[in-house]
């Protein structure tokens, strides 16, 4: 088993914070806090590159927490994926695979880095991101234009 490989075709060569943005001024996170959330996935960037393909995409990750008269917590993360593609891949294939597969993984990956986050600025409690459909975003994206 290949460890970054994230299906065939796409390979996860890493990942870095590019931006992260941290307002508080919460100590303890209530169970009945208001809490919001928002990304966006950002155009990919892509290159052709020795016997394949290579990409680089970004996603913006907004967390919100609000709580009591006063208490507000805002958390503004950006966070970018770099990918290569197998040997002789098509790149019609690869750039589906980078925008889906690939925006599935950084997500993943920001929900751990978002909750190891949160918890060492709370005193107690923490953030843990929802799952995010990849697909039903595009979807909802397309439907709003």
């Amino acid at each position: 088993m290949e460890l970054n490989l994230i299906a065939a075709g796409i390979e996860l060569v890493g990942t870095t914070i590019k931006n992260l943005s941290v307002q508080n001024n919460i100590v303890d996170v209530e169970r009945g806090a208001k809490r919001s959330f928002g990304l966006n996935i950002n155009e990919p960037y892509f290159e052709k590159s020795e016997g394949g393909y290579f990409a680089q995409m970004t996603i913006d990750f907004e967390v919100g927490i609000e709580q009591n008269e006063e208490q507000k917590f805002k958390l503004e993360l950006s966070l970018e994926g770099a990918f290569l593609s197998g040997d002789g891949s098509d790149e019609g294939l690869f750039k589906k695979l980078v925008g889906v597969n690939g925006a599935a993984a950084i997500i993943g990956i920001a929900r751990g880095k978002i909750e190891s986050i949160t918890a060492n600025i709370f005193n107690s409690g923490k953030v843990v991101i929802p799952f995010v459909n990849v697909v039903d975003y595009y979807k909802g994206i397309v439907g709003e234009k």
